[in-house]
């Protein structure tokens, strides 16, 4: 299988990043497409979610690998960003919430993708906004937008106006994916056992359609 890169970032805080990045790593997982998981966020959310899993259950055999990157050294990002090429089939880095790390900019280079979360709020339009930006100068990955943890009840005139113009904006220079409602079944969410019902209904749509604009395949 042909290999792809695919980031999961944004700068801002509390969109759900890391929990995306491992249920589409187990939806390819489960689809019959291989993946890795990279994790190059000093916090390492996503390794440390495996560990405490394996730990618990040692005798379960992961259906995909999650490794730690270090980013404070260059040279070593570029090593592994070179290796990690050569692997078949899917690598999706989990990056870091900031702009700040230096070494960042040799993973946004490598990206055939990279997929942004975000929510509706202003603060959070806004910083989107702000990592666009700057993300568009350094790579050439193809953009995809995930409107994560959204509240399918809030109807206002003025939040439904400013859905469709932040939607209208980000489609300019990307793949607006449909919505993951916000769910108390996709917070709880596993990287070392299959996806229950009510996480596969949620967010089927906008995985299948990142799959699509990011030319996923078996």
């Amino acid at each position: 299988m042909q290999n792809k890169i695919i980031l999961f970032s944004n700068i801002k805080g509390g969109v759900g990043k890391t929990t995306l990045c491992s249920l589409f790593a187990s939806y390819l997982a489960e689809n019959g497409i291989p993946v890795i998981a990279i994790d190059a966020d000093l916090q390492a959310s996503l390794f440390r979610h495996r560990q405490r899993e394996t730990d618990a259950d040692p005798d379960v055999q992961a259906p995909w690998n999650v490794e730690l990157l270090n980013t404070s050294d260059g040279n070593n990002v570029a090593s592994v960003l070179e290796k990690l090429r050569e692997v078949p089939g899917v690598v999706l880095i989990d990056c870091p919430g900031n702009l700040n790390d230096r070494y960042l900019e040799i993973i946004y280079k490598a990206a055939d993708g990279a997929v942004i979360p975000m929510s509706f709020d202003a603060d959070t339009v806004d910083a989107t906004g702000i990592f666009i930006k700057a993300f568009k100068t350094i790579s050439k990955a193809q953009l995809v937008f995930i409107p994560n943890r959204i509240n399918p009840a809030e109807k206002r005139a003025d939040e439904l106006h400013q859905r469709a113009s932040t939607i209208e904006f980000l489609g300019l220079v990307g793949t607006v994916v449909p919505q993951v409602k916000q769910c108390v079944a996709v917070k709880r969410y596993t990287t070392l056992y299959s996806m229950d019902s009510k996480q596969r209904d949620v967010v089927e749509n906008a995985f299948n359609k990142i799959m699509e604009t990011l030319d996923i395949k078996k």
